[in-house]
């Protein structure tokens, strides 16, 4: 059987499938034609791709049109089955983060060259921001992502910036690589890395890593707002938080 690829050799009717499935995830439901215009393809080809998704229960059509089925959370959860040491160790001093800042606190891994949230927790003072369990981030944006890119090697950087780039997101993102290894040079001596208004224009931040040996498991994370994340307290109270918040969790991983 002959596939029909790409020049990268990714199959081209995969990626229409996970196009289609991307479009819907970005909206409640949506109708055949408005798929398909999307996605840029005809609607035959839509309405094939749609069927299979159908029939293996990843999508569901109703009288609104299509959207994702459940299948997702149930393979979600399997998914996350291979954090299930990382989040029981990080559990309970995520709670006591979030009891002691109010703010929102995050735990973050390295997947596919980005930064991606394995658990996140909202405190009393927390703001909602674009980010839940599973969403995926530009690791160059975030104080967590910037942790993470310190400790790999300056080959692993290279493919990972080869691969994903260095977009902006804000007039603050870093979007080049010579003051991106100045930044990391900085969280490497430090021991922490900050997000001053990179990936939001009004949400500050700030990351430790959470280490075994040469092995970087993810990183620990608080956010937000950045006209209350100032001063001794961005710069000095919550890093060490974060740092203690880190160690704690690697002792219990080392011990686990």
């Amino acid at each position: 059987m002959s596939h029909n690829t790409e020049a990268g050799g990714g199959i081209r009717a995969t990626e229409t499938t996970f196009a289609l499935i991307e479009t819907l995830a970005e909206r409640d439901h949506a109708r055949l034609t408005e798929l398909a215009t999307a996605v840029g393809i005809a609607n035959s080809t839509a309405s094939e791709h749609l069927a299979t998704l159908k029939a293996s229960g990843y999508v569901v059509e109703d009288e609104a049109g299509y959207r994702l089925g459940l299948k997702f959370m149930d393979i979600g959860i399997r998914a996350k089955r291979h954090y299930d040491g990382l989040l029981e160790c990080a559990e309970p001093v995520l709670e006591q983060l979030v009891e002691e800042t109010g703010e929102t606190i995050g735990l973050l891994a390295q997947e596919n060259n980005q930064a991606v949230y394995v658990d996140r927790r909202v405190g009393e003072q927390g703001v909602p921001t674009n980010a839940w369990i599973g969403k995926q981030k530009p690791l160059h944006t975030m104080a967590a992502g910037k942790v993470m890119l310190a400790h790999r090697s300056a080959e692993q950087r290279d493919e990972i910036i080869d691969d994903r780039g260095l977009p902006a997101v804000t007039e603050q993102t870093i979007t080049t690589r010579e003051e991106l290894e100045a930044d990391l040079e900085t969280v490497r001596e430090r021991g922490v890395a900050f997000n001053d208004c990179e990936s939001h224009e009004r949400v500050r931040g700030v990351a430790a890593p959470i280490v075994l040996g040469d092995d970087i498991y993810g990183a620990v994370a608080v956010a937000g707002p950045a006209r209350r994340l100032t001063e001794t307290y961005f710069r000095e109270e919550l890093p060490n938080l974060l740092l203690g918040a880190a160690n704690e969790i690697e002792l219990k991983l080392t011990y686990h």
